[in-house]
Order: structure tokens, then sequence, then C-alpha cells
């Protein structure tokens, strides 16, 4: 029963991705901002929420080793996992001042995680500091971005329209979009309820992400228990796979439209968020021990596939196949190791 309720928390939580998905793409054709913001700020936050909720959930449990490895995993997850597969099937020339920032910023996060950790501890006040890189990220981001300010024309409207109605019509999370049996191409009035629509998706999408990180964590624990497995474990590997469904599921779809950028934000973003709210949240909520495995090989294994996903990027401005199998290969070797360190 531990593990039908724990595929199906992970069910959700793909499922509530999706509708992210579809809600992020919406919002950037309602306010036209640029994919890599929309990735980078609204669809981060709204991916990187799995592994929010359900660290508290772990925290408030007293499984620390949980919510620790599920911070730290996710983030290796979300670079050698998720970006090695957008990498390896999508590399592509890449917008280096709008991805510049965001490069930047989240070595500069990497730098304060592992300064905060040295001590194998996350405590209140290092939270708030961590916070804060949070609420500067937003803010810098948010001041960046310069969205046209003049309405939309007619044609505009109806462009969007149509764009939002193919996605409802080729993606398999079509419920909050699906037009109705009337005329969507030119009815201003569907239009008009776009950004209802969208909001809907979001509050849907954070709704299906809160169940799902329930039902993980919880059954989470009792399939350590019956496997023999330390918690500290199944949150490095099971549960940092299962949360990161979401940036899975943006990267599918971008590969399917094409949209790279979002992807690649949303990436770069999560792991920013989750580095600053996330570990700042665990340490307003009393401090959290930090294990000596994942100071001494998860954080160095974090700045490894960081720095080969980031320098390209910076150098170059482009990614590259390569790119993507040399971060599929040093997380498998990663999983293998963790695996073997959990048998002896």
């Amino acid at each position: 029963m531990a593990v039908l309720l724990f595929c199906g928390g992970l069910a959700l939580i793909i499922k509530g991705g999706g509708i992210l998905v579809d809600s992020a793409i919406g919002l950037g054709k309602i306010t036209r901002m640029s994919t890599v913001f929309i990735g980078a700020t609204f669809m981060a936050v709204a991916t990187a929420l799995p592994e929010l909720f359900l660290s508290i959930f772990a925290v408030t449990s007293g499984n620390h080793g949980m919510a620790t490895g599920n911070a730290i995993g996710g983030m290796i997850a979300n670079m050698g996992l998720v970006l090695g597969l957008y990498l390896a099937f999508m590399p592509t020339r890449v917008n280096k001042k709008e991805v510049a920032f965001k490069n930047f910023f989240l070595m500069l996060t990497l730098l304060a995680l592992f300064w905060v950790v040295r001590d194998l501890r996350v405590t209140w006040v290092e939270g708030v500091f961590l916070i804060s890189g949070f609420a500067l990220y937003l803010y810098i981001s948010t001041k960046r971005e310069s969205p046209r300010k003049s309405p939309l024309s007619t044609a505009e409207k109806e462009s969007t329209a149509t764009e939002i109605k193919e996605l409802a019509t080729t993606d398999k999370h079509r419920s909050l979009f699906s037009p109705s049996s009337k005329n969507f191409l030119g009815d201003s009035q569907e239009y008009s309820n776009l950004k209802r629509k969208t909001l809907l998706g979001f509050l849907f999408g954070q709704v299906l992400l809160i169940g799902g990180a329930f039902l993980l964590v919880k059954n989470g624990e009792h399939i350590a228990m019956i496997l023999d497995l330390s918690e500290t474990f199944i949150g490095f590997t099971l549960i940092a796979i299962g949360t990161s469904a979401p940036e899975l599921t943006t990267v599918f779809t971008s590969i399917k439209r094409k949209k790279g950028d979002l992807a690649l934000g949303n990436i770069l973003g999560a792991n920013i968020i989750t580095a600053t709210l996330l570990m700042g949240t665990l340490g307003i909520l009393g401090g959290v021990p930090i294990g000596h495995q994942t100071l001494v090989v998860g954080l160095p294994i974090l700045a490894l596939v960081s720095m080969l996903a980031i320098l390209p990027i910076l150098i170059k401005g482009r990614t590259y196949r390569w790119q993507g199998v040399a971060l599929l290969l040093i997380y498998t070797a990663y999983i293998l190791y963790l695996g073997l360190l959990q048998m002896g």
C-alpha cells in the first residue's frame, strides 16, 4: 500500500507540474515577458514548491535527513538528470545576455550555501540570510525584465488565443485550457478569461503538488523502514527524483514545443530558489543538521554538475550534446555510489 500511495503522490506531482507548465506559457503570452524570465521566476517558484512542501512536512515530522536529502538531492537531480536530458536532446545556442544573471546568481548562491553548511547546520540566522537572497533574486529579476507596457492589439489577442488553443488541444494537460464549444479564436471574451484560467491553473497545480508532496513524505518513510534504508538515502534518490518531476515535465514539453529558454530558465531558477528559499525556510523552522556525507560528497557533486552546465553557456553562448551526456553519466555514477554506500 505504501508503494501505491508513493506512486500516487508522484502522479499528482507530475500532473500538477504539467498544469503549471501550461499556466506559465499562458502567463508569458499574456504579459509578453521573456520565456527565460517566466521560466526562471514564476515557473521556477512553482516547480520548486514540491521540494519546499515536502521538506517542511519532513522537518515537522522529525525527518531532517529526508528534508536536506530532498533539497540537495533535488538540485543535483535538476542539473544532472533533468538538464542532462535536455542538453542531450536539444543542444542549442543561448542568449548569453538573458541567462548570464541567472548563471552568476546561481554560482553566488552555491558559494553562500557552502558557507552556511560549513558547520553541518543551518541556523535560523543563516535561514534569514538565505531567504534574503531569494528576495534579492526576485527583485533583480523583475527589475531587469521590461515587458512592453502598451495594451495588446486585437491581432495580438487573436494570436495569443490561437497559441493557447493549440496548447490545449495538443498537450495532455488540457482541462484548464480547453476552449468551450464557442469560437475560441475570435472570441474576445475568451481571451479576457485567459488571465483567470491561468491563475486557476497555478492554484490547481499547487493543490496537486501539495497533496503529492505529502503522500511522498509519509509513504517514503514507510518504504525506508520496510527496505531498511536511511531516510537520507530516500531523500537523495527516490524523493529527489520524484520532486524533480515538474522540471522533467517542463523539459519534455519544452523539447516538444521547441521552447528551450523556458526549460533552461526553469532549471536555473528552481535551483536558486531551492538553495535560498527552501534551505532558508528549513533554517528558520528551528535549525537543520546537515550530514557529513552531504557536505563532503553531495555539495561537491552539486558544484561539479552546476559548473559543467554553466561555464559553456558563459564562455561560448551555447550548450552542447556532450554536456548532457556528461551530466547524465555523473548523475548515474553518483546514484550508484549512494547505493553502494547504503549497502555497505
